[in-house]
C-alpha cells in the first residue's frame, strides 16, 4: 500500500492557487478593459462623427461659396447694357466679340442661348440646346440660376458642368440665358484637395449617382455608385448603393459600410450641397477612427500583464510560507498509512491555526475508526457464516428460476403456433369476406344489368309494335301507290295517242303549207307576165300595172308566210318528236316504278311477319327476366346475410388474434423477467460468491489493524 502512494502523481496546492488568483486577476483585467475600451470608443466615435458631420457642412458650404463665385463671374454678361435692350442678334454678336475672352475667367467658354434654344459660344461655336435640363431651368420653370449634372459638351466633347444665370430685358422678362461652362477636372481638383487624417478623402455625386470628383480618376464620369456597382444591393457593396441612394435623395447622414478592397469598414458623412443637385461625401476608415482607441488598449493591456505577474507572484510566496506546517501533517499521516494499520498511534502537533484544528479533527477520526474496526473485527465470523448461506440459496434460486424459463419457453412456443394457426384463419375468413364482398357486387351488377334488360326489351316491344304500325300503314300506302300507278300508265297511253294525232295533223299542215307556197310562186309568176304586158300597152296599162304591183306584193308576202309557217311546224314536229320520246319513257317508268312497288309490298309483308314473331319472343324474354330480377334480389339478400354473418366471423377472428397477441406479449414479457431473474440469481450468485470473497478479504485486513 505504501509503494502505491508512493507512485502517484503529486498535485501542488500552492500552483494551483496560484494559476486560480491569475485566471481570476485575469478575467477581471479583461472585464476592465472591455468596458473601458468600449465605452472609450463609443465616446470617441461620437465626438469623431460630430466633428466629421461639422466638417462635411463646412466643405459643403466651401462648394457652395465656390459656385457662387461663378454665378457672380456671369454677372458681367448679365447685367451688360446690350443685354437690356433685348435684341437676341446683336446679345450674339456682342459675345462673339474678342474682347469678351478676357471676362471668361475660369469658364472654358460663355454659351448665350435665346428662347429658341439656338445658343452660340463665346469661340465661335453654335449649337441647340433645346433638351438640356439647364435650358429648361431658365426658359420654362422660370428659374433664375441653374447647375446641372455632368453631361458631354456638343462644342468640346469633354465632360462638363453648365453654370446658367438668366437674361432679362428693362421690363424684367426673362429673354435668354448665360453659361459658363465649366471643365468636371475643375471640381475633381477641388474636392481632391480635401483630406481627412492620414487615408480620409472626399467624393462628389450627381442626381443620379454618377461620380463627379473622386480621388480614383478613373471613377471620374465612368463610375455610378447606384447602378454600376458589381454585387447588386445584396452584396457586399449593398450598403454603398444605400449612402449613394440617400445622397441623391438630398439626405444628411452618416453611415458605416463595408471597406472596398480590404477587411474593415469605412464611415461615410455625407450632406448635399445647395443650389446644386449634388451631393458631397467624405470617407473614413475605422482604423483611422479607433486609432485613440487603440492605443488606449494596448496601454492597458501592458498594464494589466504587470499586474498578473506582480500579484501571483506575491500570492505564490504567502502560500508556500502558509503550507509549510502543512507539509509537517503529510508526514505524520504517511507514517500511519504506511506502518502496520495501528491505530493506536496519533499525530502530536500543537498549532491553533487551521491546520491545527484538522490535525485535531484527524486523532478524532482515528478514534472512530479505531472503535468501528473493533465492532468489525466481533462480526466477521457471523458476516462468513451468512455468505456461504447466501450462496447456497442463490444456488437453489438459480435452479427454480431455470426450470421455469424451460417452463415459459415450452407455452411460448405453444402460443406462438396457436397464433400461426388464427392468422391463418383469419386470412382465411378475410378471403371469403372478399369473395362475398366480390360476389355481392356481382349480383348488384347483375340486377342492374337485368332491370336495364327488362327495361330495354319492353322499349323493343314498344318499338316493335309502333313498326307494326307503320308497316300496316306502308302496306296500305303501297296499294294505293300502286293503284295510282296503273291509273298512270292509262293516263299516259292516252296522251301517247293524243300525241300520235297531232303528229298526223302536222303532216297534214305541212302538205297545205307547200301547196300555198306553190300558189304564190304561180302568183308571183304571173304579176311578173302582168306588169310586161302593162309595159308593153303603155299608157293604157298603166293601171294593169298597178293591180300587177299589187298581186306581186302579195304573192311575196304569202311566199314568205308560207316559209315561216313552215319553220314553226318543222320545230313542232322536232317537239312532237320529243314529246313522243318523253311520253315513251314516261310509260316505261310508270312500269317500272309498278313493279318495284309489288316487290316492296311484298317485302313489307314479310317484314310484318318477322316482327309479329319477334313481338312474342320478347314477350317470353320479359317474362323471364322478371324471374330472374326476382330471383336475383333473393340471392342479394342471402349474399348480405352471409356477409353480415362473416363479419360477425371476422370480428371474432380479430378479436382472438388480439387476444393471441396479447398473450404472446405476456408470455414475451414474462420469458424476459424470467431471463433477467435468471440473469439477476446468475449475477446474485456471483455477486454472493464476491460477498463471501470480499468478507474474506475484510476480514484479513481487518486482521491487520491493531486495535
Amino acid at each position: 500500500m505504501s509503494a502505491k502512494v508512493k507512485k502517484e502523481k503529486r498535485t501542488s496546492l500552492s500552483r494551483r492557487l496560484c494559476l486560480l488568483s491569475g485566471c481570476i486577476i485575469i478575467l477581471m483585467n479583461v472585464v476592465q478593459l472591455l468596458s473601458v475600451t468600449t465605452n472609450a470608443q463609443k465616446d470617441i466615435v461620437e465626438e469623431d462623427l460630430a466633428m466629421y458631420e461639422n466638417m462635411i457642412a463646412g466643405y459643403s458650404e466651401s462648394l457652395t461659396n465656390k459656385l457662387e463665385g461663378y454665378f457672380r463671374e456671369l454677372s458681367g454678361y448679365v447685367h451688360a447694357d446690350i443685354m437690356r435692350a433685348g435684341d437676341l442678334q446683336s446679345c450674339y454678336e456682342w459675345i462673339q466679340h474678342p474682347n469678351r475672352a478676357e471676362m471668361r475667367g475660369e469658364f472654358d467658354y460663355i454659351l448665350f442661348a435665346g428662347p429658341d434654344g439656338q445658343a452660340r459660344t463665346d469661340i465661335g461655336g453654335r449649337t441647340t440646346i433645346s433638351e438640356r435640363e439647364y435650358f429648361k431651368d431658365i426658359m420654362q420653370r422660370g428659374l433664375d440660376t441653374s447647375i446641372d449634372d455632368p453631361v458631354i459638351g456638343k462644342t468640346t466633347g469633354k465632360p462638363v458642368i453648365h453654370v446658367t444665370r438668366a437674361v432679362r430685358n428693362e421690363n424684367g422678362k426673362i429673354f435668354a440665358m448665360v453659361s459658363g461652362v465649366l471643365n468636371v477636372e475643375t471640381l475633381t481638383d477641388v474636392v481632391s484637395q480635401i483630406k481627412i487624417g492620414d487615408n480620409g478623402y472626399a467624393f462628389l455625386l450627381a442626381s443620379d449617382g454618377m461620380v463627379i470628383a473622386h480621388p480614383q480618376r478613373d471613377f471620374v464620369m465612368q463610375k455610378n455608385f447606384i447602378t454600376g456597382i458589381t454585387g447588386g444591393k445584396e452584396g457586399k457593396n449593398g450598403d454603398m448603393i444605400a449612402v449613394a441612394e440617400s445622397m441623391t435623395r438630398r439626405e444628411k447622414g452618416a453611415q458605416f459600410i463595408n471597406a472596398n478592397g480590404r477587411d474593415g469598414k469605412d464611415l461615410i458623412v455625407y450632406s448635399p450641397i445647395e443650389g446644386t443637385p449634388w451631393a458631397l461625401a467624405l470617407s473614413i476608415p475605422d482604423y483611422q477612427i479607433y486609432d485613440l482607441v487603440n492605443t488606449i488598449r494596448y496601454l492597458l493591456i501592458f498594464f494589466a500583464i504587470g499586474i498578473t505577474v506582480s500579484l501571483c507572484v506575491v500570492i505564490g510566496l504567502l502560500l508556500v510560507f502558509s503550507l509549510k506546517t502543512l507539509r509537517v501533517v503529510e508526514g505524520a499521516i504517511t507514517d500511519i498509512a504506511s506502518g502496520d494499520a495501528d491505530l493506536t498511534r496519533r499525530i502530536d502537533i500543537k498549532s491553533n491555526n487551521e491546520i491545527g484544528f484538522v490535525v485535531k479533527g484527524f486523532n478524532k477520526f482515528t478514534d472512530k475508526l479505531h472503535s468501528i474496526i473493533s465492532d468489525v473485527k466481533a462480526s466477521k465470523d457471523d458476516l462468513t457464516v451468512a455468505g456461504e448461506d447466501m450462496s447456497a440459496s442463490a444456488q437453489d434460486t438459480a435452479a427454480s428460476i431455470t426450470e421455469i424459463i424451460a417452463n415459459i419457453e415450452s407455452m411460448q412456443h405453444q402460443i406462438t403456433n396457436q397464433n400461426a394457426s388464427v392468422d391463418e384463419t383469419a386470412g382465411a375468413v378475410n378471403e371469403i369476406a372478399s369473395n362475398i364482398s366480390s360476389l355481392e357486387r356481382m349480383i348488384e351488377m347483375q340486377s342492374s344489368g337485368v332491370t336495364q334488360a327488362s327495361a330495354a326489351v319492353e322499349q323493343m316491344i314498344g318499338n316493335i309494335t309502333s313498326v307494326n304500325q307503320s308497316v300496316d300503314k306502308m302496306a296500305s300506302s303501297f296499294g294505293a301507290l300502286q293503284q295510282n300507278a296503273q291509273s298512270g300508265i292509262g293516263k299516259q297511253e292516252a296522251v301517247n295517242e293524243r300525241i300520235q294525232q297531232i303528229e298526223q295533223l302536222s303532216v297534214g299542215l305541212q302538205e297545205a303549207n307547200a301547196a300555198i307556197s306553190a300558189i304564190a310562186e304561180q302568183t308571183n309568176l304571173l304579176a311578173m307576165n302582168a306588169a310586161i304586158e302593162a309595159a308593153h300597152a303603155g299608157d293604157a296599162g298603166k293601171g294593169f300595172s298597178v293591180v300587177a304591183d299589187e298581186i306581186r306584193k302579195l304573192s311575196e308576202t304569202s311566199t314568205y308566210q308560207s316559209k315561216t309557217i313552215g319553220d314553226q311546224l318543222n320545230n313542232i314536229k322536232d317537239a312532237i318528236a320529243e314529246v313522243v320520246t318523253a311520253s315513251l319513257d314516261s310509260s316505261a317508268a310508270f312500269e317500272s316504278v309498278s313493279r318495284l312497288i309489288k316487290e316492296t309490298d311484298q317485302l313489307v309483308t314479310q317484314i310484318k311477319s318477322a316482327m309479329e314473331e319477334q313481338q312474342e319472343g320478347s314477350q317470353q324474354i320479359t317474362e323471364a327476366l322478371h324471374s330472374m330480377n326476382d330471383s336475383t334480389v333473393e340471392v342479394r339478400n342471402a349474399a348480405s346475410e352471409m356477409n353480415e354473418g362473416n363479419k360477425a366471423i371476422l370480428n371474432e377472428v380479430r378479436r382472438l388474434q388480439e387476444v393471441t397477441a396479447a398473450m404472446k406479449g405476456n408470455m414475451e414479457e414474462m420469458s424476459v423477467g424470467a431471463r433477467k431473474i435468471n440473469e439477476t440469481g446468475a449475477a446474485l450468485s456471483s455477486i454472493s460468491d464476491k460477498v463471501k470473497d470480499s468478507i474474506q478479504q475484510i476480514g484479513n485486513q481487518i486482521d491487520q489493524f491493531k486495535v
